[in-house]
C-alpha cells in the first residue's frame, strides 16, 4: 500500500514518463471532448452492467440460502409452470 502515493506523487513531480492527470483535474480536463464523452459513457455503462451481475448474484445467493423455504419452491414452481 505504501507504493501507491509513491507512484501517484512521483507521476506528479516527475512527468517526462507518465501524462499527468486528464480527466481528474478539478478545472478543464485535458482530454478531448470528442474522447472524453465515449470514455464517460463506457464508465457507466460498466457500472450499470457491474451492478446487474451483482443482484443476480444477491438473488442467486438469496435462493441458494433460503432453498429449504417454502416460497422458494413456490417460486420455482411459477417459473416452470411459466416457460411451458
Amino acid at each position: 500500500m505504501i507504493n501507491l502515493p509513491i507512484i501517484h506523487f512521483s507521476v506528479e513531480w516527475w512527468n517526462t514518463l507518465h501524462q499527468g492527470a486528464t480527466i481528474t483535474k478539478f478545472a478543464k480536463p485535458s482530454i478531448a471532448p470528442e474522447m472524453l464523452w465515449p470514455l464517460l459513457a463506457c464508465i457507466l455503462g460498466f457500472a450499470f452492467f457491474f451492478a446487474a451481475l451483482t443482484m443476480i448474484r444477491l438473488r442467486n445467493e438469496i435462493l441458494s440460502r433460503e432453498s429449504h423455504r417454502p416460497w422458494v419452491s413456490e417460486l420455482a414452481n411459477q417459473t416452470v409452470r411459466g416457460n411451458r
